[in-house]
């Protein structure tokens, strides 16, 4: 076999791990420090972290900006 040719089992390696989704999600440098890890040997799952990462971070800031305007509003309404 060649080396070009297609490894059905190589697909299964190119996944990154739940555990490791997980840890991009809720520690965004974890993402990407995975990313830069594995973007040259193994791109999907660099992919897959940065995109873990980048939600995480998104949500961190919505969630963020929520309880800013919503801890405003208490201290508002209390006095």
């Amino acid at each position: 076999m060649s080396e070009n040719s297609i490894d059905p089992n190589n697909g299964s390696q190119e996944e990154l791990e739940t555990g490791l989704k997980v840890l991009s999600f809720c520690i965004p440098l974890a993402g990407a420090i995975i990313y830069f890890m594995n973007k040259d040997k193994a791109p999907k799952k660099a992919k897959a972290a940065c995109t873990m990462a980048l939600w995480g971070f998104g949500i961190a800031i919505v969630l963020n900006i929520l309880a800013t305007v919503l801890g405003g509003a208490a201290s508002f309404m209390g006095n």
